[in-house]
This record gives C-alpha cells, sequence and structure tokens, in this order.
C-alpha cells in the first residue's frame, strides 16, 4: 500500500520532527518534486512519537486519543487538496515558486484565513480588485493617478469580456494559459489596438492575476511563463531643440491668452523637467531660496519624492513680465495639450515626423507635422535630452526628473546616434 500522494504534482509525506522526542512533536509535511526540490511545512498538529505510525504516516488507533479521527481526516484532506491545487502549476512554476507552494499548504492546512471568496470567478474577482482600488483613493494627492490606473485596469476587464464573448472561452482562473495568451492578442489585433495597447491590456491581466495569487483564489500560474511576456514597442516620441524651445518662449500670444498661458505652462515644464501633474500646480509658495539662489521646492506626484529644482532665468523673467512674480493659474491638462500644438504650428515648427506604430500586427507609418506632435509631455522630454546633451551629468538630470536607473533615462531620452557621437566626441578623452 502506497502511503503518499504520488502524481504528476510531486510527492508529499508526512514525517515527525523529533521522531525520538519523550515529548509530543509536530508533524511535518515534506513535499519534493523533482530532483533537489523540496519543501518541508509545519502541519499545525502535534503527537507522541508512540503514538504515530511511520508506515501508514497516520496517528495510531489508539482509544485514549479523541481527536484521531479528527487529525488523519485532515492529513488526508491535506494530501488532496494540496496535490489537486499543485497540478494546475506548471512544471517551472513547481520548482522555482516556492511562495507559492507555500501559500497553497497555508491555505489548505487552514494556516491562512483567505480574504476572499473561493466561489469567485475570474471576473468577480476583478471587479472586487477594481472595487478595492478605488476605495484606496482617500489621498487628494494621489487621486489624479489613481483613477487614470483604474480607468485602465476597466478597460482591460471590457477587452477580456469582449473577448470572452466573442470566442466564448469561458475565461477563468484556470484556462488563462499561453493558448488563452495568443488568441487573446489575436483578437486584439483584429480589433486594430496598437502594439503597446495591447502591452498595456496584458500587463493589466498580469496585476490582477498576481493580487488573485495572493489571495489564494488563483494556483494556476501559466500567466507567469516567460512566453506570457508585455509586448511592447518603442514609439515616435519627439523632443524640441533648443532653437525650437526659443521659438515658442519668443513667440507673442499676448492677442491669445489661453494659449500664452498654455506656452507659459509649457515653458516651466521645460525648464523644470517636470511631469504635467506636477509643473501645472505649481505655486509662488513653491519657490524657496537657500544662500540667495531662487529654486522650485516640488513634491513629485508620482515618486513621492521631494526635489529642488534651479529656477531658470527664462522663468523668472516670464513670472516678472506676465504674472507680477506669480506663477500662471491651472489649466487642465487636455487644454494645454490642444493650445501646444497650435502655438508650435504658428512658431512653425513643422518639420515632417515619420510616425512608427504597430497595429493589428503591422507596421504603420505615417508623416506628420512636429507641432501635431507635441504635448505636455514633451516639455519633459525636451529637458533631459536637451540637459543630456549640454553635457549636464546625468545622475543630476535624474535628480530632476525621477529616473531611478540610467538604464530607463537612456531610453526615454530622444537623442540620435550621430547625436550621441558628438557629445561623445566633445569630452576630454577625446581632446585630451
Amino acid at each position: 500500500m502506497v502511503n503518499s500522494i504520488q502524481s504528476t504534482s510531486g510527492t508529499i509525506n508526512f514525517r515527525l520532527k523529533d521522531p525520538k522526542s519523550l515529548k509530543e512533536t509536530s508533524i511535518i509535511a515534506d513535499y519534493s518534486f523533482g530532483r533537489g526540490n523540496r519543501l518541508r511545512y509545519s502541519t499545525g498538529f502535534k503527537v507522541y512519537p508512540k503514538h504515530w505510525d511511520i508506515g501508514k504516516q497516520r496517528i495510531r488507533s489508539i482509544s485514549t486519543i479523541n481527536n484521531r479521527e479528527d487529525i488523519n481526516s485532515k492529513l488526508k484532506e491535506i494530501e488532496s487538496e494540496f496535490s489537486k491545487r499543485v497540478n494546475n502549476l506548471d512544471e517551472d512554476s513547481k520548482k522555482s515558486d516556492k511562495k507559492a507552494l507555500r501559500r497553497i499548504f497555508d491555505q489548505v492546512s487552514g494556516k491562512l484565513k483567505e480574504s476572499v471568496d473561493l466561489k469567485l470567478d475570474f471576473f468577480k474577482f476583478a471587479d472586487t480588485f477594481i472595487k478595492s482600488k478605488e476605495e484606496q483613493i482617500t489621498n487628494a494627492k494621489s487621486v489624479k493617478l489613481s483613477i487614470i490606473t483604474i480607468r485602465s485596469y476597466k478597460q482591460t476587464i471590457n477587452r477580456l469580456k469582449e473577448f470572452d464573448k466573442k470566442s466564448k472561452y469561458n475565461l477563468d482562473f484556470d484556462n488563462i494559459d499561453l493558448n488563452f495568451y495568443y488568441l487573446f492578442i489575436n483578437f486584439l489585433e483584429e480589433e486594430k489596438y496598437s502594439l503597446n495597447t495591447i502591452g498595456k491590456h496584458i500587463k493589466n491581466l498580469k496585476i490582477i492575476l498576481n493580487r488573485a495569487t495572493e489571495t489564494g483564489l488563483n494556483s494556476n500560474l501559466k500567466y507567469q511563463l516567460r512566453e506570457f511576456k508585455v509586448l511592447s514597442e518603442i514609439t515616435t516620441e519627439i523632443y524640441l531643440t533648443t532653437d525650437e524651445i526659443d521659438k515658442l518662449y519668443n513667440l507673442d500670444l499676448s492677442e491669445k491668452p489661453h494659449w500664452q498661458q498654455a506656452r507659459d505652462l509649457f515653458i516651466i515644464g521645460y525648464y523644470t523637467g517636470q511631469r504635467v501633474s506636477d509643473f501645472n500646480r505649481l505655486t509662488i509658495d513653491n519657490i524657496k531660496v537657500f544662500e540667495g539662489n531662487k529654486v522650485f521646492e516640488i513634491n513629485q506626484m508620482k515618486t513621492k519624492k521631494t526635489i529642488y529644482v534651479p529656477i531658470h532665468k527664462k522663468i523668472l523673467n516670464l513670472l516678472q513680465t506676465r504674472y507680477n512674480g506669480n506663477l500662471p493659474s491651472r489649466m487642465p491638462d487636455k487644454s494645454i495639450n490642444e493650445y501646444i500644438k497650435l502655438v508650435g504650428k504658428k512658431a512653425e515648427i513643422d518639420e515632417l515626423i515619420i510616425h512608427q506604430i504597430t497595429r493589428a500586427g503591422k507596421i504603420e507609418k505615417e508623416s506628420i507635422p512636429k507641432y501635431n506632435m507635441i504635448g505636455t509631455h514633451t516639455a519633459r522630454r525636451s529637458f533631459c535630452t536637451n540637459a543630456y546633451l549640454s553635457k549636464m551629468p546625468v545622475i543630476d538630470i535624474m535628480a530632476i526628473s525621477g529616473h531611478t536607473t540610467e538604464k530607463e533615462f537612456y531610453k526615454y531620452i530622444r537623442v540620435t546616434k550621430q547625436e550621441r557621437a558628438i557629445k561623445i566626441g566633445n569630452s576630454a578623452f577625446f581632446n585630451s
């Protein structure tokens, strides 16, 4: 008679922690899968070694042990349920994700109280996930970013529901695998979504699945396979040269006050290197003086860091000549994006840019006037790029921009290979 479960999920055996103890000792569960892959778990039960049947891996039939049947029954339940859940994992996850295995054991043994209803299917859980995120919006400083993120989650769930309805896939946790992954991508491509939008939906799905796994609702980890990846491509993002920034700055917009306000906010965004969520809410209270130098003290919404940015002389001139020393009043982001394109057109920033995007699985190219590609984020990208080309140390640029790694920074800036070669050629090494 085989006294342990032996299946494709591995083997689970029960033993005593200290078989020679004269006192009660813990009943341990050993799980092994393949060579060198072994985990030990405490079942939470104890027994005297003399009452333990090593062959049957159960408590002996002794009349003085009142809960013997209950414990033996629980051990059997742990064997069965643990094996069942582990069978849903892919081979790599069984070997590498020990946290998931331990979480499964804690759930089936009753150590971990499951915080969600285990009867929830994927879509019901997704709804509760989004609802919980909405309830977390309590800090006014982070409301905007949270709302944008939640909106993105909702869009992903809507796309998944559309896919499920069209394909009759009956989507649930247990069938989210590579077959689903490729079917879902094909569906999104047929719907003409761009590669980065598809990647966004895959990323959101993985976030939701991670949460479901953490709560114990999901034990299918196929979404963690290398092939189940977030797709992306580098989009055609522009930056404005210092000459183009000067064109915007020097443009007379006195007869178009809304254009002027949007331009001035953009210029402040450029010379501070901040996101629109930060430069669009600056007031005179953000201006501090250190050793006679005026700086902006900015609490970045995204990074939660407090940074200090020297106030450029052109910003000081702008504030004095048009706003009596104050900052321009806040303007809706959408309005800034609309007006700054019109300002760019008036400034004749009209170079044709080849815009490339992967849509419906095909590469699409079109020529777009540069002014039509200017937006609030162009200010920040232009600062990072021009500061880099001006030989400002990357570590100083990152201290202002909030980038945490040079790898991310270099992906962010828009410098051609030729521009970078010129910058390197002007270094002390090549001129010594």
